[in-house]
């Protein structure tokens, strides 16, 4: 999910958005809602309603969140606020593609895009994604890389574009190659105290440890993974890693068993 620029916005309303962001990362969820719902009030612009989608994202309250921004999107567009209807559009498409609807992903990343003057690391990795989503694996690792390269010649380096081209760069090619993009990740979230990030973190990782036939290690990093989502919360991600946990542990069982004795 992108952020939207606080300077948009008055001081009174900035110090809110604020507060509410330091109650989301100390998990006081009902506390930070109240708070944000007051910054929403007092702002005449759609950056309290994309904030506030983002932190209800991160707790994967989904509906709850594309509800917030579909409210963004009636205060942005009689202002012409590209740059906020990018960022709308933009996160959008980051939960349509969480709740596995790529068709509209794939269409709000493109409104996202054609919002935008200039087409940034964000709105390339988007791309990327919706192009891995849908099979084009060359021109995801093409997307992606380019994204990274954005990020080294602005000297603005981004985790995320170079763990993405690192771990679509290593499915395509060699596993090992995407483990300490996902190391370094992992470890910059766990700083954060970002546990949903971590969790997503050891899925790849999880995913390159079966490419490379380490079955166990794999079975173990989705095992971390489900405990950091039950610590963020994220249920829809607990479900989901359970049940690959399931499957995992049932071809464990079939690679134990003798071929010869069925």
């Amino acid at each position: 999910m992108t952020v939207p620029d606080p300077q948009t916005i008055s001081q009174h309303v900035q110090w809110l958005l604020q507060w509410a962001d330091d109650l989301v990362r100390t998990r006081k969820w009902t506390e930070a809602d109240s708070v944000f719902q007051s910054a929403v009030k007092s702002d005449r612009t759609p950056t309290s309603l994309i904030a506030h989608a983002s932190a209800l994202a991160e707790q994967e309250r989904f509906h709850e969140s594309i509800c917030q921004l579909t409210k963004a999107i009636d205060i942005a567009v009689p202002m012409g606020d590209r740059k906020g209807l990018s960022t709308i559009y933009h996160n959008l498409a980051s939960i349509y593609r969480e709740i596995g609807d790529t068709k509209l992903a794939r269409r709000f990343q493109q409104h996202a895009v054609s919002m935008t003057d200039e087409c940034g690391s964000e709105e390339l990795l988007g791309l990327a994604n919706d192009a891995w989503l849908a099979r084009r694996m060359d021109l995801a690792e093409c997307l992606a890389g380019t994204a990274a390269d954005i990020d080294d010649e602005d000297d603005i380096p981004s985790l995320e574009a170079a763990t993405t081209a690192g771990l679509m760069s290593s499915i395509l090619r060699d596993p090992r190659e995407g483990i300490k993009p996902l190391l370094r990740s992992l470890s910059r979230h766990r700083v954060l105290g970002e546990w949903r990030l971590m969790g997503i973190d050891f899925l790849n990782l999880s995913v390159l440890f079966g490419e490379l036939g380490r079955h166990r290690g794999e079975m173990a990093l989705v095992r971390r993974a489900i405990r950091c989502f039950d610590h963020a919360p994220a249920p829809l991600s607990s479900v989901k890693a359970h049940r690959l946990l399931a499957h995992l542990e049932r071809l464990h069982r079939l690679r134990k068993c003798d071929p010869c004795l069925n």
